[in-house]
Formats: structure tokens, C-alpha cells, sequence
């Protein structure tokens, strides 16, 4: 239950909230809310809402109103927190929310982040706080006393968060943007120091030096004027800088590390994790409810995220929101190099080596850049796992295709990377696709140069932009059964907007914000990413749980009469090997299923190798299934069934879905022609498997 008083008197929740009658009902409310937990007299009902009226009839009139005023909360379950407490009444809102009272709350934490030079939290906090204004305080209550003494106090208060935001934005170098908003703010509030001080340090970070001179004298003429006053020793002081050159940098200040002491918080030193071919190096900060796994794209290092404040402090507030868990995947940071091959199947078996690590049943992931695809994977095939599903500069695929024309582009940026990771690698110059808006930044260009070097070595770069190029997932998307965000940068030359609205388009049921800023996660409007994220996670964390439908790769096996016996007698040990489940055994073979298509297509080749070519035939296609009174249904079921009946003498047939789940492994292909199966209007290439 939520009371809101920050704009007009509110009672309920989103989209049922409750009528509340008239004016003096309201009023009554209103009075009570603002001294939440502290009896009103009855004689300050009457003096503040009937002051013309007798007290005896002024008191009647209340004694009506708080009557009508608990009929109402009764409909809410409310009415036992409006009490008669001598001299009057008194209400007791327990653990529910009003929110000036989070709004102070949030003021605070800000205030306290800003002290300890927290720029990151205290913007986070004040633009927290500040989005829960809608209005003037008790804005339909009119003129009333109470209204107009407790809106003066909440206004102060706001224009206090104002300036912490404003303060937090100059701390991260953000001048420019705000020039326009103080010079609006001044003329609004022309006697608030503050508010001058803010503008003229934007002015001089900027680079405007003598505007910035101009606007103290305007400031120092308008108090003379107006208040007979000359400015505080603090303004005096900063003019005094100004004049010096003594403010600092005055545009790009280098970065404070948020995860070291300087601030009180050191971030969690590195843990390891064995995921059957070599170590997965990850973190864990917070101890909170739901837990969100951080699933990064080829750029990362575990030490590295704590240095950007921006990535940092977004970091941290995913951990305030939950429990976070990051890691770096195999090729990346701290991680072992990848051994022999590195498909999608293997990189999902990282994540859940070390969500099992951490004891994490279910979590929200969080798919960034080239990490989103194998999130999508991950949360189809194993929904069990999987409260809600972000993509941050996703994609299903990056490469133009002839049914995919959003891809246009993204060869030449695939083409240009390529030529940096052979002939210039560890420079910084991913700089003009990642991060374009700082390319002319000398100190943004050295850190991400660090950032090349520490995070990716140039072959295991390569390595990954050729799996970037044949990624697809397309056909997986409907699967997906959590709920899903979709961000994305409108200027992000990695991943094009037409990819991420591509992704929002077709995943069931996904949301979809667009921001301005680059690929690198730091580099936009991180704190509006945050508040949204942090939504997202609440609430997908509140979705109840469906399991029953999942993504699985189906494998169905036909073998002749005389081979039969041996087949059946083998396939359960060759099944479980290759981490599948028997799910059907009948005359003519048998029906698996596996969370990987490499693992379905290498038992089914060890099946082959035991048998006469001429006695066994295959067939092999993902897609969601259904598991009802323990029996497999759905259409890829059916699908496969098709897909099993076309084969050949000896052949381990599959349909392109499969042939595309399986990039970066040494399985090899031939192209079988196209085949339009009963009950799909689509056609599908179909593929045979070598030896």
C-alpha cells in the first residue's frame, strides 16, 4: 500500500488506487499523513479545516469525515491504522510507504554518498528521490495551513536533491550538460547561492573561464541589489579560484577508483571456480534478494570494472538491488584461456559452474554486448534457472542475412576490429567503435588501451569476432519464457539500434528503452539504466515460476529390425554421457533430449559409430518443448520427427537451427537442400554431419 503526498493525495497502488471522497476527507487525510504516527488534536482539525465554523460543529464535521475516511481504507484493508487516540486521532501506516518519507530517506543516502565523494550513488540516490515528485505537495488540497508550511519544508528539501544530483553530474565531469538547467534554475531561484556556485564551476569545467567570471559578478549584483548583501565568503572564495586556474582539470578528470578504500568500500577480491576445462574467475558483492548475474561481452576483467565511476557505481547499485555476480568469462580477464573448442553450449556451462558456485538457484541475467546471445540461449534452455532476462547492446545476430536486413552494417564493423586486433592492438583504438564520443579524449583513449590489454589478448580477440560473425539465435527468441528488457545506446556502432529493436520486437512480452550514449557501459545515462534495471529486477523477481516449457535439442534415432536390440541396449550409456535424457524408447530406435545441440550431434555419432551405416539414420532440431503427464510434446518435437524421417542411409541429419547453435566447434556440415515441414510455413535448410 502506498500513501503519496509528494503532488496530489494518492492511496492504494499502480493502477487501483482508491476514491478517496472530497475535499475535507482528503484534507483529513492529508493532515493525518503529514504527522504519520503522531495524534492530531481534534481542535487542529478544526482550526486548520473549518476555521469560520463553531468548534462543536467544526468537530462534527470531522467525526463525519474520519468515518467516511476508514470506510474507505476498509476497502484496502486500512482501516485499522486510523485510531482515536485522545485528543484526536492518529494514523499508523506500519509497513506501508508514504513517500515523502522514502523521499527524505533517499535524500540522506545522497547527501552521505556526496560527503564521501561518491559521485556515482549520490546521483543515483537524488534522481531516486527527485522521481517521486509529481506535483506541487498535497497539490489538490488547495491553500490549506499545513499544506502550504509542510509543501515550503518538502520544496527546500528538493531543491536540495536538485543540487546534490547537480553537484554529483560536476564531480563525473558532466558540464556541459548541465549548463542549460542551472542557468534556468538561477533565474528561478536567484537568491540561492548554491545554485550560482553549481553554474559557475560548470562554467569554468567547460572551459568558459571569463563566463564563468561574468556570472559571479551577476550574482554578486543581484544580492547587492536585492538583499543589500555582498556574496558569502564560499562564492567569494570560488572567484578567487576561478581567477587562479585553481578548480582543477577542467574538462575529462581523470577517473576515481570507486572499488578502493578512498571511499570506505573495497570491492571482493576475485574467487575461482573449476567449470571441467579450465578456471572461471568471478565475483560476489552484496548479500540481498534476487541475485543478478553480470554475463559480460569480450571486454572484461573483474579488477577493471571498479575503476570506470560510471560502471562502478552501477555496479554497486545492482548489488544494493540484490546480489550481484560477476565473472569473466574463459579467453577474458582472470579466466583461464579456452581450450580446443568454444561454443555457446560450453560458455552456458560457465555460467552455470559458477551460479552452482555460488549457491545461486535462480537469478536475473544480465546479457551485455556479445555475452547477450548466450544469455538468450541460457535462459531458454534453462528456464528453471532464469527470474528475468536484461540484453544490454545485444543481438540475435550481427551479420546481414537475406531475411535480416538489420545487419547491414555490422561487417565493415566486424572488418575494422579485425584489422585493430592484427596491426594495433593494446593502443586504445577500439576507442572510435566502442567509446566514439571520447575518441578525442586523450585519457579515455589510455584507458581503454588498458582496457585492450588487460582484457583480451589480440588472437583470443579474433577468435571471438569469428564467432560474433556467425552468431544466430533468432529462431531461439520465441522460447524465451522470462520476462525481458532490451537497452539500447542510439549511438552504439557495436550494436546498431535495428539489432536491439530487433531483439524487443521478437522476444515475447520484452521491454525496450533506448538511450543516448556508446557501446562501453559507462559511457551514457547510467543512472536511468540503473532506476530501470532496477525496477525490472524487482519485479521480475516477483513473477511466479513456469517450468514446463523449455528449449531443448531433440535427437530421434531409426535403426533397422536386425540392429535394434544392440541400439537399444547401448543408447542409454551413450545418452547420459553426453549429459542428455532418454525420454523414449520404441521399435524403431529411441528419442533424447540434451541442453546442447554439439553434445546431441556427438551421441548421435558415437551411435553411428557402433552401428552398420546402413541400419541407423538420425535426425537432430532444437526448439521449445513441453513436458506433460511425462511425455514430450510441441511442435519442435513434431519437427524433429520430420526432421528423423528425411534422413538417409548412415546420415546424422539437422535443421539450421541446430548447424547455428553449434559455432566454434569442430562438427562439420553439408548443405542437404531446403525442405518445408507439415505444420511450418517456413522453409528449412537442412544439413548433414561429417565424420
Amino acid at each position: 500500500m502506498k500513501f503519496n503526498i509528494l503532488g496530489p493525495i494518492e492511496v492504494g497502488a499502480e493502477n487501483a488506487w482508491l476514491e478517496l471522497g472530497g475535499m475535507r476527507t482528503r484534507a483529513v487525510l492529508g493532515l493525518l499523513l503529514v504527522n504519520a504516527g503522531q495524534v492530531v488534536p481534534a481542535d487542529r482539525f478544526a482550526e486548520e479545516l473549518w476555521p469560520r465554523l463553531e468548534v462543536d460543529r467544526a468537530i462534527a464535521n470531522l467525526h463525519v469525515r474520519v468515518s467516511e475516511l476508514r470506510r474507505r481504507l476498509r476497502i484496502a484493508g486500512m482501516a485499522e491504522g486510523l485510531v482515536t487516540r485522545p485528543p484526536g486521532y492518529q494514523l499508523e501506516l506500519g509497513g506501508h510507504e508514504l513517500d515523502s518519507v522514502r523521499f527524505e530517506r533517499l535524500l540522506e543516502q545522497a547527501v552521505s554518498a556526496l560527503d564521501v565523494n561518491d559521485a556515482m550513488t549520490a546521483r543515483l540516490r537524488a534522481v531516486e528521490a527527485l522521481a517521486l515528485w509529481r506535483g506541487p505537495v498535497l497539490a489538490d488540497l488547495g491553500d490549506l495551513p499545513f499544506v502550504a508550511s509542510e509543501g515550503s519544508r518538502l520544496e527546500e528539501l528538493r531543491l536540495t536533491a536538485v543540487e546534490v544530483r547537480l553537484e554529483a553530474d560536476l564531480m563525473s565531469g558532466r558540464y556541459c550538460e548541465v549548463l542549460g538547467e542551472l542557468a534556468a534554475l538561477t533565474a528561478e531561484h536567484p537568491l540561492r547561492e548554491r545554485l550560482w556556485s553549481l553554474r559557475i564551476r560548470a562554467l569554468y569545467g567547460a572551459g568558459r573561464q571569463g563566463e564563468a567570471l561574468a556570472v559571479y559578478r551577476e550574482v554578486r549584483r543581484l544580492l547587492a541589489d536585492e538583499l543589500g548583501l555582498s556574496p558569502s565568503r564560499e562564492l567569494r572564495d570560488l572567484e578567487r579560484r576561478v581567477l587562479a586556474q585553481d578548480l582543477g582539470s577542467r574538462a575529462d578528470p581523470a577517473p576515481r577508483a570507486i572499488g578502493t578504500d578512498k571511499d570506505g568500500w573495497i570491492a571482493p577480491t576475485p574467487q575461482y571456480v573449476w567449470n571441467g576445462t579450465g578456471h572461471i574467475a568471478y565475483q560476489v558483492i552484496g548479500d540481498g534478494e534476487p541475485d543478478i548475474v553480470f554475463v559480460p561481452g569480450i571486454y572484461s576483467h573483474l579488477d577493471l570494472w571498479w575503476e570506470d565511476p560510471n560502471t562502478a557505481g552501477f555496479m554497486r547499485r545492482l548489488a544494493a538491488t540484490g546480489r550481484l555476480i560477476i565473472f569473466d568469462k574463459r579467453d577474458t580477464g582472470l579466466s583461464d584461456p579456452a581450450t580446443g573448442e568454444d561454443t555457446l553450449e560450453q560458455r552456458m556451462d560457465d555460467v552455470r559452474a559458477v551460479m552452482d558456485a555460488c549457491g545461486s538457484k535462480r537469478a536475473v541475467l544480465i546479457g551485455y554486448s556479445e555475452g547477450g546471445p548466450m544469455s538468450v540461449l541460457f535462459a531458454a534452455t534453462f528456464p528453471e534457472r532464469v527470474t528475468g532476462l536484461v540484453l544490454f547492446g545485444a543481438a540475435a545476430r550481427w551479420t546481414w542475412a537475406p531475411d535480416y536486413p538489420c545487419g547491414g552494417d555490422s561487417e565493415g564493423m566486424l572488418a575494422a576490429l579485425e584489422q585493430i586486433a592484427q596491426r594495433g592492438w593494446g593502443q586504445g583504438n577500439t576507442i572510435e567503435w566502442y567509446a566514439p564520443s571520447l575518441a578525442s579524449t586523450d585519457s579515455a583513449r589510455r584507458g581503454l588501451a588498458r582496457r585492450e590489454r588487460m582484457s583480451v589478448s589480440p588472437g583470443a580477440f579474433l577468435r571471438m569476432l569469428r564467432l560474433v560473425r556467425d552468431i544466430d539465435v533468432r529462431k531461439i527468441l520465441p522460447a524465451v519464457s522470462a520476462p525481458v528488457l532490451v537497452v539500447q545506446r542510439r549511438n552504439d556502432r557495436i550494436s546498431r539500434p535495428d539489432l536491439g529493436r530487433y531483439l524487443a520486437e521478437h522476444l515475447p512480452g520484452a521491454r525496450y528503452l533506448e538511450q543516448s550514449g556508446d557501446h562501453l557501459l559507462g559511457v551514457g545515462d547510467v543512472g536511468e539504466l540503473a532506476d530501470i534495471v532496477e525496477q525490472f529486477v524487482q519485479e521480475a523477481a516477483s513473477q511466479p515460476l513456469e517450468t514446463n516449457r523449455m528449449l531443448a535439442t531433440i535427437l530421434i534415432t531409426t535403426v533397422s529390425e536386425a540392429a535394434a536390440s544392440a541400439h537399444h541396449a547401448a543408447a542409454p550409456s551413450a545418452i547420459g554421457r553426453s549429459r542428455g535424457s532418454l525420454v523414449e524408447t520404441n521399435v524403431q530406435g529411441v528419442v533424447a533430449t540434451f541442453d546442447g545441440a554439439a553434445r546431441a550431434i556427438r551421441c548421435a555419432l558415437a551411435m553411428r559409430a557402433a552401428t552398420a551405416a546402413h541400419d541407423f539414420r538420425a535426425g537432430v532440431h532444437v526448439g521449445e518443448v513441453e513436458f506433460r503427464d511425462g511425455r514430450l510434446v510441441g511442435q519442435a518435437y513434431e519437427l524433429a520427427h520430420q526432421v528423423a524421417r528425411l534422413a538417409g542411409e548412415g546420415q546424422i541429419l539437422v535443421s539450421r537451427t541446430v548447424k547455428d547453435l553449434v559455432i566454434g566447434s569442430s562438427l562439420n556440415f553439408q548443405e542437404k537442400g531446403s525442405h518445408r515441414f507439415d505444420g511450418c510455413g517456413d522453409d528449412w535448410t537442412m544439413f548433414t554431419v561429417g565424420g
